[in-house]
């Protein structure tokens, strides 16, 4: 299981946002699709991730929703974004999953195209298939 190409399991070219969408539409899109992070793409490159977390953030800090209603995702979203290389293996995701306080990886080609998306819950469903049954 340990050289299995991370391509097996990612979500190929996942929902995205730009810096410039709005937190409102950002969670649009993770309510419709029904996920927990969005990679953010500027000129064809990663800059960034948004999570559910980060739009729950800031609702609880808005008293009266202005604040929510007119952020945008570049004030919100995580710059500093762990990813895999197109050509990681579930060994790769595994580890970097497990040193953070994140759930999800974009999986990006050497100039930081976004291909893909990993997330605990995709290395989970993973592991369960190759578990032997009892």
């Amino acid at each position: 299981m340990r050289d299995i190409p991370i391509s097996r399991i990612m979500t190929p070219d996942p929902a995205t946002v730009t810096p410039q969408s709005t937190a409102a539409e950002a969670r649009r899109l993770l309510d419709s699709n029904v996920i927990h992070h969005l990679p953010v793409i500027e000129g064809g490159r990663l800059v960034g991730i948004v999570s559910s977390s980060d739009l729950l953030k800031l609702y609880l800090l808005d008293d009266h929703l202005a604040l929510y209603s007119r952020a945008t995702v570049d004030q919100i979203m995580e710059t500093n974004v762990v990813v895999l290389q197109e050509d990681a293996t579930l060994r790769d995701a595994a580890e970097k999953l497990s040193m953070g306080h994140f759930h999800s990886l974009p999986v990006v080609t050497r100039r930081r195209s976004l291909v893909g998306i990993i997330t605990t819950s995709d290395l989970i469903g993973a592991l369960l298939d190759n578990l032997p049954d009892t």
